[in-house]
């Protein structure tokens, strides 16, 4: 029951920039959306899909700094699935130079996850141990360069060998199968 729905734009408010959008990310929570299989906030939320996207920034509000007309940008925007949205400034984010649109519309949601878990939450050590299970997905592999990057042991599960090997090439030496219990 997904169609085409026509938004009217808006300009930006304060501390809003508008972003004409190139490439949005397709999480599973959009997916879980879409079959009805979470429960909405509101009906019209459904119809508005996407978390994260890169693009141009095409307008800017009030009292956002640090960013300009034309700049190429990653975010998160509720929404991002549209021609254009707007976000607060603060959740955007220049686009790494030579990175496609749609490499860097997969980055912030797979990213922030990743650091919010192992640095925030968990508070990941150099020295320490980590299990990461499903670990080459988008997250996993997120958690893999940030654990990498603290200088944490990584233990990883993926499963098929397959995968288990693209973890293995990423630096990763305890890899395991995720679908029996060997680990």
């Amino acid at each position: 029951n997904l169609a085409l729905v026509e938004h009217e734009r808006r300009a930006p408010g304060p501390g809003e920039v508008e972003i004409e959008v190139e490439a949005a990310g397709l999480n599973f929570l959009d997916v879980l959306l879409a079959l009805g299989a979470m429960p909405e906030d509101d009906d019209a939320s459904a119809a508005r899909l996407g978390w994260e996207c890169s693009g141009r920034i095409v307008a800017i509000g009030a009292g956002v700094s640090g960013l300009h007309e034309g700049q190429e940008v990653i975010a998160v925007a509720p929404h991002a699935m549209a021609s254009h949205v707007l976000v607060r400034g603060e959740l955007v984010t220049e686009k790494p130079a030579g990175m496609s649109w749609e490499q860097a519309a997969t980055l912030p949601i797979a990213f922030m996850t990743a650091y919010h878990g192992l640095a925030q939450v968990g508070r990941l050590a150099p020295g320490e141990r980590v299990l990461i299970h499903a670990a080459s997905g988008g997250v996993g592999v997120a958690a893999i360069q940030w654990a990498q990057h603290v200088g944490a042991e990584i233990f990883a599960t993926a499963g098929t060998e397959e995968k288990r090997e693209r973890v293995r090439r990423l630096g990763v030496t305890h890899v395991f199968d995720s679908r029996s219990m060997s680990f």
